[in-house]
This record gives C-alpha cells, structure tokens and sequence, in this order.
C-alpha cells in the first residue's frame, strides 16, 4: 500500500514539474501554418528545461516497462512523448515554431533518466532476489 502511494505521488509531482515547466505553450502571436524554428541556440537555458522535465519522465518509463527486454529503449520513448507533443504544439505558434534542437534536449533527458533508473533496478536486483547495494564509509 505504501509503494502505491510513494508511486502516485512521484507521478503527481512530476506532473507538475512538467506543466510548470512547459508553461508557454500558449502563443503569444496567434496560431496559423506550421513553422520550423531554425533561430534557437543549441546552449540556451531552454534546452536545459527540455532536459530537467524529460529525465523524470524517462525514469518513469523504464521503472514502469522494467520487466520487459529493451526497459531502456522503452522509457525513452515514453519520456520522449510530452516534449513530442510540446514541440508540436508550437509548430502552430506564429512567435516560435518546432525545435528539432528542443526535441534533441528531450530525448537526452529521457534517456539519461531511463538509463539512471534502469542502473538503479539492475544494481537492486541479483539472480537469487536479493538486494544488491553499494555502500561508502569515511574514516578519518
């Protein structure tokens, strides 16, 4: 009972994580056609917020499909989904356009949070199941 409620949690808050950060999607000049945004930087701080919010949606991702053979594979596409879905929205935007670059930042937060995620389960997990983990200790 405690992991479901540890699960919906998690989810509710990235969630919000997801709409706070992808709070612009309305268009300041309107919607018309479809526009491609050639103009964007490849280091601007908006890539960084294509990242933050995709990571825990990759993590989310794996952790669900961590049964599967490609779990990876599969989070990453799932953690790519929103910000998919995001760039699409602002291809109608007359002040932006979709940003192959911000799709770029997508996909490498997805991936490096199913990566992370998928790292976390295999080190939890050994052949027998029993918990493997790392401990560190400093003596001074």
């Amino acid at each position: 009972m405690l992991t479901t409620w540890g699960h919906g949690i998690s989810l509710a808050i990235m969630l919000a994580a997801s709409a706070a950060a992808h709070a612009d999607v309305d268009c300041d000049g309107g919607r018309s056609g479809y526009r491609f945004q050639t103009s964007d930087g490849w280091f601007q701080s908006d890539k960084l917020k294509h990242f933050a919010v995709s990571a825990p949606f990759g993590a989310l991702g794996a952790y669900l499909t961590r049964d599967t053979e490609h779990p990876v594979i599969y989070g990453t596409l799932i953690g790519t989904v929103p910000g998919l879905i995001k760039e699409g929205i602002d291809g109608t935007c007359r002040s932006s356009g979709f940003s192959y670059k911000d799709l770029v930042a997508d996909l490498a937060g997805a991936l490096s949070g199913a990566l992370l995620t998928n790292w976390a389960i295999t080190l939890s997990r050994d052949t027998r199941g029993h918990t493997v983990a790392i401990s560190y200790t400093n003596r001074f």
